[in-house]
């Protein structure tokens, strides 16, 4: 029951793009996540068991970021964004990973809030951006430490299941 909380709590204190203020947030909020309309999909290599619900989203997410592929620890792990569970991983890695430039997409981070929370309030994360059903974690030189809260676009994981059935 907890985790609906979160989800309640989540949608009610969540940001649109007018409540960030950093310019690379405000313009992936707007570019991409907040878009009405896709300006096309770039191809974005994905992991071959990759969840269809995130696939669209990730794929316009990732090249704003200028990111290509996406890996897994166990699949990919050279590639500059890795997907990973909270089950699955030690917060230790995650930073390591941090550290060495990656770009982490965390699957479902309020299924283990108390990790995620101590991983947004680590130094080495400089920008942590919450969507509820995944969270980013990266490092970005000249950038002010900050966690951000983005309301998920329920209309892009339902459009990315339609493309999965065609």
């Amino acid at each position: 029951m907890g985790y609906y909380w979160a989800l309640i709590k989540h949608f009610i204190t969540a940001n649109s793009r007018h409540g960030t203020h950093s310019p690379f947030v405000y313009r992936l909020a707007e570019q991409v996540v907040y878009a009405k309309k896709t300006s096309g999909v770039a191809a974005v290599a994905m992991p071959r068991h990759f969840p269809w619900g995130y696939r669209l989203l990730l794929q316009q997410i990732l090249p704003f970021c200028g990111v290509s592929g996406l890996g897994t620890l166990h699949e990919g792990e050279d590639s500059a964004a890795i997907w990973v569970d909270l089950d699955d991983v030690s917060a230790e890695r995650i930073l390591h990973l941090v550290e060495r430039g990656k770009i982490l997409i965390v699957h479902e981070p309020h299924k283990r809030e108390a990790i995620w929370d101590t991983l947004t309030a680590n130094e080495l994360v400089v920008v942590s951006i919450d969507l509820f059903h995944f969270g980013m974690l990266m490092h970005r030189d000249g950038q002010r430490k900050d966690h951000f809260i983005l309301r998920y676009p329920y209309w892009k994981k339902n459009g990315s299941k339609r493309l999965a059935n065609t």
